[in-house]
C-alpha cells in the first residue's frame, strides 16, 4: 500500500481513510505511477477472510489501495478517530471514473463476469456513457486458467493498452488474480466484485437506505440464501466480536496520538496567524495518523460575518467542536478557554495543546487530572496596544501559568525564547512557523475591483490594530511623491477607534486603497503583484504574512524588531521601529532603486521556503509531544 496515503488497520487489513472524491482524484491524478498496481475494495467478508488467512492478508495489503466498500468499515474508521472516513463502494466508484473519462479519454478493460453479463454491460455502458472508450472485455472460464491461457489473456489486455482494468471475479479470487499479475499489466487493476452485475442489471442492488443502515448484506442474503447464509453468519459475527476487542486495545495504544487544540478562534480561517498555524499543523498531524480535535469559538469572523467560512463537523480529517461564548470581546476568550478545557477533560487526549497566552490560564485544570499539556506562545500578547490594563494582566497571568504548569512551551522566535529564560528561568523550545512555495497569480480580480496592476502598489496586509503599525506606513507614504498606490489590506479586530483613525488618515488620498479583509484569489493576486511589501509592526510573534510575502518572491521592508529581523536576515530591507521618517526614507530609496528591489525579489522566495518548512515544524512538534508525555508520566509516578 502507498505509504503516503492514510489508512486505519482493521483486523490487520490496512483500510484507506478516504472518500469518493479523493479516491477518484487520486486514481486519475496518479495514473502513470499506479500502472501495473491494483486496488482492493474491501468489505466485512474480505476483512475477516484476510484476518483468518495470512496469505490473503498479504494480498489485501500489497496493493496500491484497499478501499472501504462496506459501511461498517468506514464506521470503525470513524470510531477510531479517522473522522473523515467514508464509504467508497466499487459499484459507485466505477461510474465516477467513467464520468472522469469524458474529459480525459481513459481506456477501459473489463475482466470477469459471464459472457451474458458482459454483453449486457457493454450495451448499457455505450448507451449511458457514449464517450466511454471500452478497449476490451473478457469472460474467463469458471476454472483455473492454464499457463498458456493466462499468458494469452494478459497479452490481450496489454495489446489493448487500457488505463483502468476492472476485475469482477468475486472475493477472494479477484484479489488473488490481481496480486498474481501485479506489474504485469499496463493499467491499474480494480477489483469491484458484483459491480458488473449491478451495472448490467443482472443483479438488483440494495436501495440506498438499506445500504445506509448497514443491511446490504441482509438484502443480498435474501437474494441468495443458500450460498450466503453460512458466509454471513460466520464472518459478520466474527467481525463484530473481534473488532470490539481490537478497538479497546486500539484506544489504549493510540491515546498518545489523540490531540486537542485550544486557543484559536476558528479553523478554517485566516483571522490571524494563530488560526493559520493551528490549521497547518493539525492538517499535517491527521495525515500522519494523529486524531486531532480543534475547539473553535462560536461567533463570526472578526472582520465581519460576510468573511465567515462554511464549517461542518469535520475539516481535513480534524474534528471540530464549537464552544459557545459571550459576544463581548473582553469575556469571549476566557469563557471559551474555560469551557473548551472542561470539554477536553472527557476526550481522553494524549496532549492538550494550548495556543496563545490567554488560553494558557486554564492549563492548571488538565494538569490536575494528569493530562499532558503543551503551550505555544505565539507572541507576548500583553504588549499589544489593543488590550486594556485588566486584559493585559490576564494575559500576563496566562504567560506565568504556562511557565509554571505546562509540560513543554513552544515559542516562535529566539527573542521570545530569550525572554522566557531571562524573565522566568524557564527553558522553551523554538519551533518557527512554516511556509510552502505558492503559485503566483496574474493581476485580474485586483485590477477589476481596485484598479491595481503588477508592480504599481506598495502592500500592507495585517489586522488593523495599533501594534501592526499601518498608521506609520500611511504617514510615511503621504510624504512621498510617487505614482504607486498604497494598499492597506486588513479587517477589523475589535479596534474600532483605530479603524476610524486609519480611515481618517487615508481620506482624501485616492491612491490609498483600503480593501478590507481579503482571502482566496484576491489575496494571492495581491501577494503576487506587489512592488514592495511592508511590515511596520511594533509587536510580532512570527508574522505569517511576512513569510507568505517572501514565499511569493516579494521585496520586503520590515521594522527592525528582533522577530522580523530573525525571519528575513539580510534578504529584506529594514527601518527603525516606529520611526516614520526612516520608513519614508527607506521607501523612497526602494522606489528610486528598482534594481535593489529586483535583487531582493530574486532571492526572497527560495531563501524563505528553504528556511521554514511545515513538515519540519510538525516533526519538531511531534517530538515535543513525546517529551511532554514522558515528563507528565514521570511526574504522575512521582
Amino acid at each position: 500500500m502507498n505509504s503516503g496515503l492514510r489508512y486505519c488497520k482493521i483486523l490487520d487489513t490496512n483500510i484507506n481513510v478516504t472518500n469518493m472524491q479523493e479516491t477518484v482524484e487520486y486514481l486519475t491524478g496518479h495514473l502513470e505511477e499506479l500502472r501495473g498496481d491494483y486496488v482492493c475494495v474491501a468489505n466485512v467478508h474480505t476483512t475477516v477472510m484476510s484476518y483468518r488467512d495470512e496469505k490473503y492478508n498479504k494480498v489485501q495489503n500489497s496493493g496500491a489501495m484497499c478501499l472501504p466498500d462496506g459501511k461498517p468499515l468506514s464506521i470503525v474508521c470513524r470510531r477510531r478517530g479517522f473522522y473523515d472516513a467514508k464509504r467508497v463502494p466499487g459499484p459507485d466508484l466505477m461510474p465516477k471514473i467513467f464520468e472522469a473519462s469524458r474529459e480525459r479519454g481513459f481506456r477501459h478493460y473489463f475482466y470477469g463476469g459471464s459472457k451474458e453479463t458482459l454483453d449486457k454491460l457493454n450495451s448499457k455502458l455505450k448507451k449511458q456513457y457514449p464517450w466511454l472508450n471500452i478497449v476490451g472485455m473478457y469472460s474467463p472460464p469458471y476454472r483455473p486458467l492454464t499457463a498458456g491461457e493466462d499468458e494469452q489473456a494478459i497479452k490481450k489486455i496489454n495489446e489493448a493498452r487500457p488505463d483502468f482494468i476492472w476485475v469482477a471475479l468475486g472475493a477472494p479470487k479477484q484479489e488473488e488474480w490481481m496480486y498474481q499479475h501485479q506489474f504485469q499489466v499496463c493499467g491499474v487493476m480494480l477489483g469491484v466484485g458484483a459491480a458488473f452485475d449491478f451495472c448490467a442489471g443482472t443483479v438488483k442492488r440494495a436501495p440506498g437506505w438499506v445500504q445506509e443502515m448497514c443491511l446490504e448484506w441482509l438484502y443480498r442474503l435474501v437474494q441468495d440464501p443458500k450460498r450466503l447464509f453460512m458466509r454471513y453468519f460466520s464472518t459478520n459475527l466474527s467481525f463484530l466480536t473481534k473488532v470490539a476487542k481490537e478497538s479497546r486495545r486500539y484506544r489504549v495504544e493510540n491515546r498518545s496520538k489523540k490531540i486537542a487544540m485550544i486557543g484559536h478562534k476558528r479553523i478554517p480561517s485566516r483571522e490571524g496567524g494563530v488560526e493559520i498555524v493551528v490549521d497547518e499543523i493539525s492538517t499535517r498531524l491527521t495525515k500522519r495518523g494523529y486524531h486531532v480535535d480543534a475547539y473553535n469559538r462560536s461567533g463570526y469572523h472578526v472582520s465581519g460575518k460576510q468573511f465567515d467560512e462554511k464549517r461542518g463537523k469535520v475539516y481535513n480529517g480534524i474534528r471540530l467542536f464549537t464552544i459557545p461564548t459571550f459576544k463581548s470581546s473582553s469575556l469571549n476568550a476566557i469563557v471559551y478557554s474555560f469551557l473548551a478545557t472542561l470539554r477536553s477533560l472527557v476526550g481522553r487526549y494524549g496532549i492538550i495543546h494550548y495556543h496563545a497566552e490567554g488560553p494558557c490560564t486554564m492549563i492548571g485544570i488538565p494538569k490536575f487530572f494528569g493530562i499532558s499539556t503543551v503551550a505555544t506562545i505565539h507572541g507576548l500578547d500583553w504588549q499589544r496596544a489593543k488590550w486594556g490594563n485588566l486584559a493585559s494582566k490576564v494575559l500576563k497571568y496566562g504567560e506565568k501559568t504556562a511557565v509554571r504548569k505546562a509540560d513543554e512551551i513552544i515559542v516562535l522566535s529566539r527573542n521570545v525564547q530569550d525572554y522566557f529564560r531571562e524573565e522566568y528561568g524557564r527553558e522553551t523550545i523554538f519551533i518557527p512557523n512554516g511556509i510552502e512555495k505558492p503559485e503566483k497569480r496574474e493581476a485580474r480580480e485586483i485590477t477589476e475591483r481596485f484598479g491595481l496592476h503588477k508592480d504599481d502598489y506598495i502592500l500592507f496586509l495585517a489586522r488593523l490594530v495599533p501594534e501592526k503599525g499601518a498608521h506609520y506606513l500611511i504617514e510615511a507614504y503621504q510624504e512621498l511623491r510617487t505614482d504607486k498606490k498604497l494598499v492597506i489590506a486588513g479587517g477589523d479586530s475589535h479596534a474600532e477607534e483605530y479603524m476610524e483613525k486609519i480611515y481618517g488618515y487615508a481620506e482624501g488620498n485616492a491612491n490609498i486603497v483600503l480593501t478590507d479583509f481579503v482571502q482566496g484569489r484576491v489575496l494571492e493576486e495581491l501577494f503576487s503583484n506587489a512592488y514592495v511589501f511592508v511590515v511596520p509592526s511594533d509587536v510580532e510573534g512570527m508574522s505569517i504574512s511576512l513569510l507568505e510575502a517572501m514565499s511569493y518572491g516579494n521585496c520586503c521592508l520590515v521594522s527592525d524588531i528582533p522577530e522580523n529581523l530573525e525571519v528575513v536576515e539580510d534578504k529584506a530591507a529594514s527601518f527603525r521601529k516606529g520611526d516614520v521618517a526612516d520608513l519614508c526614507a527607506k521607501l523612497r530609496f526602494l522606489l528610486e532603486k528598482e534594481e535593489e528591489v529586483k535583487r531582493y525579489k530574486d532571492v526572497s522566495s527560495r531563501f524563505i521556503c528553504e528556511k521554514y518548512n511545515w513538515e519540519e515544524v510538525v516533526d519538531e512538534t511531534v517530538r515535543v509531544y513525546g517529551d511532554a508525555r514522558r515528563k507528565r508520566k514521570k511526574q504522575n509516578l512521582g
